[in-house]
């Protein structure tokens, strides 16, 4: 074919066409090799993710039970949207729909998505707890949302009487911090915040599965995908508690309008059979989305409800901890329970007179009967012979100064003084003797929990054997139906003999079932009690009400702490409220025993 023209000598418009079309077919095959041969695995990826998405899968939570099965924390369904960022940056003008369809400002739900985004084309979270009719009218219209859709998530209810907000906790949105710290977690998971959703969140969480659906152009599942990386949830360990709900419940009636704390220990093992903190709030409060108004409300009131005051609130534990000091003046034989001393009323230490509760004095008392009446005189004496650094020894020995180890979060140590704080606060050699006598009594810089208390009181009921408290039985596996129970963490405190605490018991014996005991209220018919009154002041208000106690005295069950705060007498308002829980609880041990005869009875 001749390219040029005869008679213009120019190339030929036919030529010139074929070769346009020529070079057109070599960018569109290159175009082709480049996108189908060195790319086709990219583009191949992008094709497959516009069709198929891979959806996260969470688990059930673990619910939560009483020692004897009783349902605790449940689980609620209820409505969570979530979009793909693919759609979103496709079709920006979404956000102002959901915007409207959701009562949410459009900058809001940018800024969730932007924070929360793991990759296009994976989901993000944008509201919890949806309304119904949100949902509904989302369905209507589902064709002008590409990319959006509603998944059914759990909400934790609270379907009994009880509260045991500070126990149960609450669960919240994972933050940075706490994703730093465990790498199973990523953006948007809910996790236990606080108590035992927070303390045994790796038994009740659960491991999420995966699943790979195909989606039409809008973003909506046209079905389930069979693929080898599909893995179906693991749902969380039902986790069974210590706790007894009917003693709890009374716990909790007895604190009603009371600030303090009340718990009831469980010798056998140191578990936790009840543990009310008050003031408290509902757990409904902050189940799912917590509400800003109700946050800022609970944070800010004065008496704290957030504040769980049996383990994160120290206060002197007045006469009650008397105890200690006399186990260590016996313990080092700088007395014997017959030594004795007179009180007037007062006992005048330098040029200041240090008073007993008593204005009129006790008289001559010895040990026995100093704890029974819960002589000031009497300890501040005993207290001088001992001296700080026996005192402060002992307290460390019975675990004062630290923290008890109770399967919660933010539990406090508290404080107990010896000479090196007291030469820092004070200055070195600056502080004089007085400041003994002040601790004798369980007042000064000496500070407690009520479950330290607790703990101690339990350690002089087994005559030295400590028991770390607990508040789980046993948690169950609800796919193979295997129980993992809890072991019982215990410790001998092998220095102070047995002789040391069964002079101290009997006093503890004579509180409440002597003729002068302080604690006669906590008594039970057809049960010896024995326990320790306490007052303790307090100079920023009325005086701290204490009571700690166990039953029966021959072969005890059970343990007890009551605390109220700024309630006034310890025996006239803690020592009752203990009564009643010992009571209660031993009504029921009979009750239950009665059932068993019987059943024994008619079985055989």
């Amino acid at each position: 074919m001749n390219i040029f023209n005869n008679q213009t000598g120019k190339m030929s418009p036919v030529y010139l066409y074929w070769v346009a079309i020529v070079i057109v077919s070599l960018i569109l095959f290159y175009r082709l090799f480049y996108l189908q041969i060195l790319h086709q695995s990219e583009y191949s990826l992008q094709s497959d993710q516009n069709r198929i998405r891979e959806v996260t899968l969470q688990p059930l939570r673990g619910l939560i039970y009483d020692r004897a099965g009783k349902l605790l924390v449940n689980d609620y369904p209820a409505f969570t949207l979530y979009a793909i960022p693919y759609y979103l940056r496709r079709n920006p003008q979404i956000y102002n729909k959901l915007a409207a369809y959701t009562g949410r400002q459009t900058e809001v739900l940018q800024k969730i998505v932007r924070r929360d985004m793991l990759g296009y084309f994976k989901p993000v979270r944008l509201l919890r707890q949806v309304d119904f009719k949100v949902v509904s009218r989302f369905e209507e219209n589902r064709m002008d949302f590409p990319g959006v859709d509603f998944w059914v998530e759990p909400i934790r209810s609270y379907p009994t009487e009880i509260k045991a907000a500070h126990l149960f906790g609450y669960l919240g949105e994972i933050s940075p911090d706490e994703m730093k710290k465990n790498a199973r977690f990523q953006k948007g998971d809910i996790i236990g915040k606080k108590g035992l959703e927070r303390y045994y969140e790796n038994i009740l969480h659960g491991k999420p599965g995966v699943k790979y659906v195909e989606v039409d152009v809008v973003g909506r599942e046209i079905k389930t995908l069979q693929n080898p990386k599909q893995q179906a949830p693991v749902p969380g360990d039902q986790l069974f508690l210590t706790l007894d709900y009917d003693l709890q419940r009374r716990a909790e009636q007895l604190m009603e309008g009371k600030r303090g704390s009340i718990i009831m220990m469980d010798l056998r093992d140191g578990g936790i059979l009840t543990m009310v903190s008050k003031p408290d709030y509902s757990p409904e409060d902050l189940s799912g989305v917590i509400s800003l108004k109700v946050w800022n409300r609970l944070l800010h009131d004065p008496d704290h409800p957030m504040y769980d005051r049996s383990i994160q609130s120290v206060y002197p534990p007045g006469s009650t901890y008397k105890l200690v000091l006399a186990l260590a003046a016996l313990t080092n034989h700088t007395i014997t329970p017959e030594w004795s001393t007179t009180c007037k009323g007062y006992m005048r230490f330098g040029r200041r007179p240090f008073k007993c509760w008593k204005a009129g004095g006790h008289g001559r008392l010895n040990m026995y009967q100093a704890i029974e009446q819960s002589c000031n005189v009497y300890f501040y004496r005993l207290g001088l012979k001992v001296g700080i650094d026996e005192w402060s020894k002992f307290s460390r020995l019975f675990h004062f100064g630290q923290k008890t180890g109770i399967d919660l979060p933010l539990e406090m140590t508290g404080n107990v003084p010896d000479k090196n704080y007291l030469d820092k606060k004070y200055g070195t050699g600056k502080w004089t003797q007085g400041l003994m006598l002040n601790l004798a009594v369980g007042q000064g810089d000496l500070l407690v929990t009520p479950l330290q208390m607790l703990q101690f009181v339990s350690i002089v009921a087994r005559k030295g054997v400590l028991y770390k408290p607990h508040l789980m039985y046993y948690h169950v596996n609800p796919l193979t139906g295997v129980k993992t129970y809890y072991q019982p963490d215990s410790t001998v405190i092998g220095t102070v003999p047995d002789t040391a605490y069964q002079m101290v018991r009997k006093g503890m014996y004579m509180v409440v079932n002597g003729i002068k005991g302080t604690g006669k209220a906590a008594s039970v018919p057809n049960v010896i009690v024995a326990g320790k009154s306490g007052t303790a002041q307090n100079p920023h208000g009325k005086s701290h009400a204490w009571f700690i106690g166990f039953a029966p005295f021959d072969s005890p069950k059970v343990a007890i702490v009551a605390f109220v705060e700024n309630g006034g007498g310890g025996g006239a308002v803690a020592a009752p409220k203990a009564g009643v829980l010992f009571r209660r609880f031993f009504k029921r041990l009979q009750e239950n025993s009665t059932r068993q005869t019987i059943a024994g009875k008619i079985n055989k």
